[in-house]
């Protein structure tokens, strides 16, 4: 039985990919990179991480400064973002049934929780952690483990990308994989996540059968 969630952020609990690549183009034209164009978007959705950091040009060494970079602009374009429709619901019914829901990101602390305060969620969730490593969420989701004192079996990630699928398989965690987010359906399932759900509906219906 269920009694920790741990929720991704962006794609998964907030509709960003619009002004990610829009922040993602004003960098690019910074540091001369690839701009990504609107008909790249499907192609890029059906590749990993690293792929897409190949296919566009962006020097590996550079990806911790971008990232500092893109953090600051994501804050100032923050009211953009909307929760995405369905989830707040989500959320709600959770919190009703006694589980613990907490998020882990890639994204900053400070982002998120500015974010939940826009949108009334502040007390929605037991914990905001950022994980440090782009490609080693494994690592925070260990810790997280390890400070709850808790099991693989006694908590499910939810997430968007495949490196989400990847990090949850070197744990033994179970994942739902949301097909909304940044990364394609046919991409998630190659991960062979423990569930794949089209809508936060959907996303509801399974968790209700775990808890």
């Amino acid at each position: 039985m269920v009694k920790h969630i741990l929720f991704d952020f962006d794609g998964t609990l907030v509709d960003s990919r619009a002004l990610l690549v829009k922040l993602y183009n004003e960098l690019a034209a910074q540091y001369q990179f690839r701009r990504i164009r609107d008909q790249d978007l499907a192609l890029l959705r059906s590749l990993s991480i690293s792929e897409r950091v190949n296919r566009l040009g962006v020097p590996v060494l550079q990806i911790p400064q971008l990232i500092i970079a893109g953090r600051q602009l994501y804050q100032e374009n923050i009211r953009m973002l909307h929760v995405v429709p369905g989830m707040k619901e989500v959320i709600a019914r959770m919190s009703a049934q006694g589980v613990r829901s907490s998020i882990l990101s890639s994204n900053s602390e400070e982002n998120i929780r500015l974010f939940l305060k826009n949108n009334k969620l502040d007390d929605a969730f037991k914990e905001i952690i950022s994980a440090k490593h782009i490609f080693g969420k494994h690592h925070s989701i260990r810790k997280v483990m390890k400070q709850w004192g808790t099991s693989p079996s006694r908590m499910i990630y939810v997430g968007d990308e495949l490196r989400d699928i990847e990090a949850c398989r070197k744990l033994g965690v179970p994942i739902v994989a949301v097909t909304w987010g940044y990364d394609s359906p046919r991409l998630l399932l190659s991960g062979n996540p423990d569930y794949l759900v089209n809508s936060p509906g959907e996303l509801l219906k399974t968790l209700m059968t775990l808890i």
